[in-house]
């Protein structure tokens, strides 16, 4: 197995396109994830099953169900929320998971959006400079020049992005094995809009080596191209995010101990802002662990690239007189820069 995993490897390195008008950066909202618990853990969660976010971060882990703060067997949804860099961005995620055979084969859907609000929206015309005015076409108020028009008087617009996300995991001899479908659609000032489409697979194997468990995921693995209504094209390049976690159980205290790492590997010549960089390719790294007591409460923290992340979550089972599992977590990122990121999510399992 491990043989014809690194020949797939290759094989995916070497048949990325070399697109010289690509854009780096397209799509990279997706790239925030989803889920309270899984932001708490610095995004270390390609090799962690369990929840219904796995339509996200691998949808291989759709099977293999465990998570003790969720424990469903009908059906699972998480709601997240988060507003970013203060309120500047408001973020939200949805992912619902249904198995089709337990424990062989399960399907889920995920809607991402990402909005930005209140962006004046004001078109250049000739003579709305005015002062000592150099003709250069921009406002530069220390050079004496002035505006001739009050910004007030043109509409305030927002920019929407969005992802659907259509999954399907399935088990096999020798792990479970995922693929995501993935429409992207982008909605920017002065009506310009896009559309896309991509595909993720996935593979996630337990007890690979005692009880470590083993997550791939080849995303955008032929390449996503993002048509403008401008005309403009984007392209959202190929990665291949590697994970391992391994659950170690705590029997004195009824608690299970669970750490994970991720790798992030692109090959668009990100170079600076990669944690590493060796010419195209680059690499960022995650690293979280999660404190389960007595299914009941979970202690988390982690690293996501260099920037810390902490969490806490806890789940009443059999809520209310349908027998819900209700989970909340909450999870915060600190960042050197921008402001403290806030994120909660609610979880309901059957």
């Amino acid at each position: 197995m491990l043989k014809r995993t690194i020949i797939l490897v290759v094989v995916f390195v070497l048949s990325i396109p070399s697109i010289s008008l690509a854009q780096k950066y397209a799509g990279e909202f997706m790239a925030l994830g989803g889920g309270a618990r899984a932001m708490g853990m610095g995004g270390a969660y390609t090799a962690v099953p369990g929840d219904a976010t796995t339509c996200f971060w691998n949808p291989a882990g759709l099977i293999l169900r465990g998570y003790p703060l969720s424990s469903g067997n009908d059906w699972e949804a998480v709601f997240m929320h988060s507003e970013r860099f203060g309120n500047l961005i408001d973020y939200n995620f949805v992912s619902l998971s249904f198995p089709m055979s337990l424990g062989k084969s399960a399907w889920g859907i995920t809607l991402i959006h990402m909005g930005i609000d209140d962006i004046r929206v004001v078109p250049f015309r000739s003579g709305m400079i005015g002062g000592k005015n150099d003709g250069d076409m921009i406002f530069e108020p220390w050079l004496g020049e002035k505006l001739n028009f009050d910004y007030k008087d043109y509409p305030l617009e927002s920019v929407n992005d969005y992802a659907l996300f259509f999954s399907y995991a399935q088990m096999l001899s020798f792990g479970a094995l995922g693929a995501t479908v993935k429409v992207i659609r982008d909605d920017q000032v002065a009506d310009v809009s896009s559309l896309g489409i991509g595909i993720d697979i996935a593979f996630l194997k337990r007890d690979v080596w005692k009880r470590m468990i083993l997550g791939m995921k080849f995303q955008d693995i032929t390449g996503t191209f993002i048509a403008w209504s401008t005309g403009k094209k984007e392209f959202i390049y190929p990665a291949i995010k590697f994970g391992v976690a391994y659950p170690l159980e705590i029997s004195r205290l009824s608690s299970v101990f669970l750490l994970a790492v991720d790798g992030d590997f692109r090959f668009e010549n990100r170079r600076y802002v990669s944690q590493f960089w060796l010419g195209r390719a680059s690499a960022d790294f995650h690293v979280g662990a999660e404190l389960v007591i007595r299914e009941i409460v979970a202690i988390r923290g982690g690293l996501d690239v260099d920037r810390p992340t902490a969490g806490i979550g806890f789940i009443l089972k059999d809520f209310s007189p349908w027998k819900f599992n209700l989970g909340i977590d909450y999870a915060l990122l600190l960042h050197d820069v921008l402001d403290t990121t806030h994120r909660v999510s609610i979880l309901l399992s059957h």
